[in-house]
This record gives structure tokens, C-alpha cells and sequence, in this order.
């Protein structure tokens, strides 16, 4: 006669429970801690170059449209860098408070969060052939020196770079 065996399933132990024990709980949240802490600036700086691309790329389609805008009205339209990342764009009218075509802000109260803006030169006027009158270069930069620069070329050519 053969015995036969069988399998019985183990039985709970008496005064033990599932679940974490408090020194593996501190233990992940130390190593959470300490992930962040390392990846944190890293993020950080990724963001912020992040916004300043966004921020070239916000100049470059406003020049393109300033382009545009003299084609359409068929006048000349000038391009003012006012101060503090403020810049206008103005058809040649007249009256000055009645041509505001366009007025962007980009300082550090902007979602772009650059810290320097320098246009050079600070006005420049496009005509309606799309010809401007000299070479634009926006340049942009962060408080930790990473920049983005903004040409715009006489023939009217705007390059993010």
C-alpha cells in the first residue's frame, strides 16, 4: 500500500503581521530624500532653458508677424525694445498711441524667465518689401548664463538659434 502525502497549506503564525516595519518605511523615504535632492537642480535647470527656447521662439514668430503685418498694411512698421524685456510693434502712423500693433513682455515676470534681454540695435523699422533697414540680433540669457539669440537679416530671413 502507497501513502500518499498531502500538501497542507502553511498555517499563520501566531503574533506576526504583514506589512512594513518602520525602519523600511524610513528607509524608502531617506532614499526619496535623497533622489530629489540630487535630481532637483537638474530639473530645475532643464525647465529654464526650457522657457527660454520657448521664449527665442516667441520672439522669432513676433518678428516674422511684424514682417507680415508691413506686407499687409503695406506701410513700414517699427520694432521698439522699450526696456525691462518689453519690446512694441508700431505701424508708422501718425498718432503713436493709435499704431500699437503688438507689446510683448518678457522679463523675469514673464512665464519665459529670462533674465537679460539686449536687442540690438533697440529700433528697427521693416518695410512692406520685408527689407529692414539694418540687421536685428535679440539676445536672450538666463541667470545662469545659458542664451538663445534671435537674428533677424536686412532681407528679412528670422533665425532662432
Amino acid at each position: 500500500m502507497t501513502s500518499r502525502t498531502r500538501l497542507v497549506p502553511p498555517s499563520p503564525r501566531l503574533g506576526s503581521s504583514q506589512g512594513f516595519t518602520l525602519m523600511e518605511m524610513l528607509l524608502v523615504i531617506v532614499m526619496l530624500g535623497l533622489l530629489s535632492a540630487i535630481l532637483m537642480p537638474r530639473v530645475s535647470r532643464i525647465t529654464t532653458h526650457a522657457k527660454l527656447n520657448e521664449a527665442a521662439t516667441v520672439v522669432a514668430g513676433d518678428m516674422e508677424q511684424a514682417i507680415s503685418l508691413a506686407a499687409r498694411l503695406r506701410k513700414p512698421v517699427t520694432v521698439t525694445y522699450l526696456s525691462a524685456g518689453k519690446y512694441t510693434v508700431r505701424d508708422r502712423a501718425t498718432s503713436p498711441n493709435d499704431s500699437l500693433r503688438l507689446s510683448r513682455n518678457l522679463g523675469l515676470t514673464g512665464d519665459q524667465g529670462a533674465a537679460t534681454i539686449a536687442f540690438t540695435p533697440t529700433t528697427v523699422t521693416i518695410f512692406p518689401n520685408g527689407m529692414l533697414d539694418a540687421a536685428l540680433l535679440v539676445r536672450l540669457t538666463t541667470a545662469d548664463g545659458f542664451s538663445r539669440h534671435v537674428t533677424v537679416s536686412p532681407a528679412g530671413l528670422v533665425r532662432a538659434q
